[in-house]
């Protein structure tokens, strides 16, 4: 796939009606990107790393919280919650993650030169899928980059609507700064902290078809609700970043996450390490 496009070749180029709205509210939403049999051959590679039927790191899999805990007695892909860094190790969805639908808009908002940062793929399962409190991504990228050009989004496997547990936005609230997080007892896998002073009287639930788009600020206020509904909820999430963006330094090696050559060049020496292929599944993975 050819990824270094110009301007003029960049067919899915953000739009002035999009840009009003990324300026305003700090998303907008793009219908109909993805047909239904990209989506289903999506959802069945995730499906299968989630069962065993392909390698996959164990530590980036996670099961509900209430399979895991003992709540709940389900298994196969009901049990899941999610799988992060998954283009990291999946040549399917890594070409995803590079596909011209998704990163021609970025181009637009961040510039030319993009990696691919945080990426997971989420079941949100029937009755049991839980959501996650108020948040801002920037809050947990600030910590790893210097950088303000970050962006998210979020494509819909399934329908997505209050009954199943959709994303809840605060539009504007992009323009309003990092909020400080802290811990919020009792979340999925403790894995979110919650956006002190968000208030649920102030978001709007934003309602998708399968194949729509949400691309999003990442400084925007946003959460999920539980799925109450006898349907899975499913969506793949990309997070995307400039190359230009510069690294922060960690203390433990072991914290930092690959990104991803998504488009145009590279600055290595502020990102490193770069990554162009997926990566190789070590042989003692444990399924």
């Amino acid at each position: 796939m050819d990824t270094n496009t110009t301007p003029k070749e960049r067919k899915f180029r953000l739009m002035p009606e999009e840009r009003a709205s990324w300026e305003e509210n700090g998303y907008f939403i793009r219908y109909d990107v993805f047909r239904k049999e990209e989506n289903d051959f999506l959802a069945q590679i995730a499906d299968d790393i989630a069962t065993g039927k392909q390698p996959f790191r164990a530590k980036n899999i996670h099961q509900n919280a209430l399979v895991r805990d003992g709540k709940t007695e389900t298994s196969g892909t009901y049990a899941m919650h999610c799988i992060h860094h998954i283009n990291n190790y999946s040549s399917e969805f890594l070409e995803r993650t590079r596909d011209p639908r998704l990163t021609d808009p970025v181009v637009d908002l961040i510039g030319p030169n993009i990696l691919g940062l945080n990426n997971l793929y989420i079941w949100k399962p029937p009755q049991i899928g839980l959501g996650f409190p108020w948040h801002q991504d920037r809050w947990y990228f600030n910590r790893q980059y210097k950088t303000d050009k970050t962006v998210g989004t979020w494509s819909a496997i399934d329908a997505s609507d209050v009954d199943n547990g959709c994303l809840y936005v605060i539009p504007g609230s992009h323009k309003e700064g990092v909020l400080d997080h802290e811990e919020l007892e009792g979340s999925q896998q403790n894995e979110f902290k919650s956006a002190r002073g968000a208030k649920d009287e102030d978001g709007v639930a934003v309602e998708v078809p399968p194949g729509s788009v949400i691309f999003f600020d990442n400084r925007l206020l946003h959460k999920s609700t539980d799925n109450h509904s006898g349907r899975f909820r499913r969506c793949s999430v990309a997070h995307y970043i400039s190359a230009d963006s510069e690294r922060l330094p960690y203390k433990n090696i072991n914290h930092i996450k690959p990104v991803m050559w998504v488009r145009g060049d590279t600055y290595s020496e502020k990102m490193e390490p770069v990554y162009r292929d997926a990566l190789p599944i070590p042989e003692e993975q444990e399924n």
